[in-house]
């Protein structure tokens, strides 16, 4: 009967052991994957939500969040209100403004004040003539010129200017009551910005 070879014994254990090590590094390896794969694998039971399609008539929508139609529509209820206000003194806004340049401005002309209302000189000139017809305005020859003309206001005028300023104040009042003084100031610089002189 043969004698078993008890030197191969701690050789056969050796690699039995190193087995069970790959084993169990084969172990954890799948299982630090399991949690990654979990992750990307979608949830059971829960579709993908499609997207919803644009409205394409909300596309045609140029009012909403429009500044150009904003500004419009302002500029419609200001006017709206200066005529109900002031409707009685037979002025429009433009020529207001027309009145208090002249009024404030030396030496003013046709010229100037066109480049004032960033108006045209044929429309200028229209404004003009309608100031003079309503005997608020007068041209003034100028000495050394004879090309050229002043223009200034008349008594008339100034009278009407003196009693537009009364109206004036609460005019504004209205157009401002939502605001305050700092948002009313803010507005007006905002304003200013969104419309630079026409060159």
């Amino acid at each position: 009967m043969a004698t078993p070879n008890r030197r191969a014994a701690p050789a056969r254990a050796t690699a039995v052991s190193a087995g069970t090590r790959r084993v169990a590094a084969a172990a954890k390896r799948t299982t630090a994957a399991a949690p990654a794969r979990k992750a990307l694998a979608p949830k059971a039971g829960k579709a993908a939500v499609p997207a919803l399609p644009a409205d394409p008539l909300s596309q045609l929508d140029f009012r909403s969040g429009s500044l150009g139609y904003t500004l419009r529509l302002t500029q419609v209820r200001v006017y709206g209100l200066f005529f109900e206000m002031l409707g009685d003194l037979g002025l429009t806004p433009a020529r207001v403004t027309a009145l208090s340049i002249i009024a404030t401005c030396e030496d003013m002309n046709q010229a100037e004040l066109a480049r004032s209302l960033n108006i045209a000189g044929p429309s200028a000139l229209k404004m003009v003539d309608a100031l003079e017809d309503a005997g608020l305005i007068c041209r003034l020859d100028v000495q050394g010129d004879r090309r050229r003309y002043a223009l200034a206001l008349t008594a008339t005028g100034r009278s009407k200017l003196e009693h537009l300023r009364e109206r004036m104040a609460e005019y504004e009042e209205r157009i401002a009551a939502g605001l305050s003084s700092a948002e009313r100031a803010q507005l007006i610089k905002l304003l200013n910005r969104t419309a630079p002189a026409r060159s």
